[in-house]
């Protein structure tokens, strides 16, 4: 029953950060209708999605409708910066919409966003900027540490340019740039994609060209190194493939290709990933997947997956060279 109650946490912590009431709670205790009048929420409702959230240990009721913050609570303030808020803003709009068709993905093997939404998620988000943008912020937010992670895990030492695939707003580069001085860098990503990183802090990118285009098409060529992070699960075999070949080509004699994924582990142990795997079955038709089955997709691109390199958060790196 708890299982299947899950929904109803989810929407409740949606609802409490659309309002901003952990920001509203930052600075000290209030009374619900203290936060429902600034809120502009009705005081009765809200304290029943407060009190829901307090058992799952998002508020604290310290006295009869009176609600302090907790560490939990306090990671959906606006304050934190790219934080879990628009991730979990974002997972609770569209995509949760999604999910009432899950079964018709099981059924048919489809994204249900598509049924849905009448579109595939990219695409519609194309045609929703407001959304879109959220879905950015929500991408950064769960990023947090693993553009770090992947810059200090590999050494590029030996390598003169490399192309950031898909590489969004360009904070994995500059990671990467900022420790190999030496590194020139390309940021290649669809133009809607490159315009907010020219609006952004990937505007001022050092040793950065910035080209807009289609992976399916083409890549930049001539690069040591193509480095694509959480792109590949995005896309189901067939385009995954496409992208991968599109790498294999254009890279320069002796180059790599660098994964960065999450993989699916073995056994019935609880991960999140396994989560966001049935997320991308729903919403993208994309796929987490386990070590196996990347080096089956590298082998159909002309790729041998040379290593895996772990980081100190749930991201690897799959080295990959010509076949």
């Amino acid at each position: 029953m708890r299982l299947g109650f899950g929904f109803a946490v989810s929407q409740a912590l949606r609802v409490v950060a659309d309002l901003n009431i952990p920001d509203l709670l930052a600075s000290g205790e209030c009374s619900v209708e203290e936060l429902a009048d600034t809120a502009g929420a009705n005081a009765d409702a809200l304290y029943r999605v407060m009190r829901l959230l307090a058992a799952e240990g998002v508020f604290r009721e310290t006295l009869p409708r009176r609600f302090a913050l907790t560490d939990v609570g306090a990671a959906l303030s606006a304050g934190t910066g790219s934080g879990p808020r628009d991730f979990v803003r974002m997972i609770n709009a569209e995509p949760y919409l999604a999910f009432e068709q899950l079964l018709h993905s099981v059924r048919t093997g489809e994204p249900a966003f598509d049924k849905v939404f009448g579109k595939p998620r990219f695409d519609w988000l194309a045609t929703h900027p407001d959304e879109a943008h959220l879905f950015q912020r929500a991408m950064v937010a769960l990023s947090q540490g693993a553009n770090e992670a992947v810059a200090e895990a590999y050494d590029f030492g030996v390598a003169g340019r490399v192309v950031d695939v898909g590489g969004g707003h360009g904070q994995l580069l500059a990671a990467i740039l900022a420790r190999n001085p030496h590194l020139s860098g390309v940021l290649f990503d669809q133009p809607a994609g490159i315009a907010a990183a020219q609006a952004g802090a990937g505007g001022s990118l050092p040793r950065t060209e910035m080209i807009a285009g289609d992976f399916f098409d083409a890549v930049p060529p001539g690069a040591d190194v193509y480095i694509a992070k959480k792109v590949i699960h995005d896309w189901d075999d067939e385009r995954a493939v496409a992208i991968l070949r599109n790498c294999r080509r254009a890279m320069a004699p002796g180059g790599k290709v660098l994964l960065a994924e999450t993989i699916v582990p073995a056994g019935d142990e609880p991960a999140q990933i396994k989560m966001i795997d049935v997320t991308m079955l729903a919403v993208t038709g994309g796929l987490e997947r386990t070590e196996a089955q990347y080096a089956a997709l590298l082998a159909a691109a002309g790729l041998r997956l040379e290593r895996l390199i772990a980081t100190p958060v749930p991201i690897s790196l799959l080295e990959a060279s010509g076949a």
